[in-house]
């Protein structure tokens, strides 16, 4: 599907405004045009018919929409998705996996916990994409780098590694081009790149 393999999890991380969310909603339309429903779990609040409207989705009966307000429902949806998902449903998405994560703070008696929930998070989406076959991308954040450098560093470390087999940075370079990089691939080629720009149809090749 447009890049995103079946069976693993797909990390996309980057800034505010890099096409996270647009990239999400695309990938809800090729679903439903191969006549499969798709599942966004929204954090963020990015969901948007209207966004959807432009670029040509009409049935918005075969999305589904779960909207957790804080980690614990996160969680909480997750394991209702599980028990709901079927052949009927060609795609899941969660944008952002993190953002409900960080406004748990990072309290040291909380990290632990935490942690383990954010694992158990991935644990079930990583079955859910292996189970029935089909793509599931998690959005991430970033933050500086505290050593100095002007790389931005994704959220969750680690355990957010592990779990995604693919892995793409988006980001704006200083013309605010944006560009997007692979970072992991299981066979291709990693650290090549492409610009790409945010119109109505959604994410638009800008390479030539």
């Amino acid at each position: 599907m447009d890049g995103a393999p079946e069976g693993v999890i797909t990390q996309v991380y980057g800034e505010h405004a890099t096409g996270k969310t647009t990239l999400c909603l695309m990938c809800c339309k090729y679903s439903l045009l191969r006549g499969k429903k798709s599942v966004f779990i929204d954090t963020e609040g990015g969901f948007s018919p209207k966004r959807l409207s432009l670029m040509g989705v009409k049935n918005f009966d075969d999305i589904i929409v779960f909207q957790p307000r804080d980690f614990a429902a996160q969680e909480e949806s997750l394991i209702k998705l599980e028990r709901i998902m079927s052949s009927r449903i060609g795609f899941v998405c969660v944008d952002s996996l993190v953002s409900l994560y960080r406004l748990e703070g990072y309290d040291h008696k909380k990290r632990t916990e935490l942690a383990r929930q954010l694992g158990n998070d991935l644990l079930i989406l990583s079955r859910i994409a292996r189970d029935f076959d089909i793509p599931l991308i998690i959005t991430n954040q970033v933050y500086d780098d505290v050593t100095g450098g002007k790389e931005k560093i994704p959220v969750g470390g680690d355990v957010l590694k592990y779990w995604s087999k693919l892995i793409v940075k988006l980001e704006k370079d200083e013309q605010i081009k944006r560009k997007a990089t692979l970072v992991r691939h299981p066979y291709k080629k990693e650290g090549e790149s492409v610009f790409y720009d945010i119109g109505d149809p959604g994410i638009i090749d800008a390479s030539f």
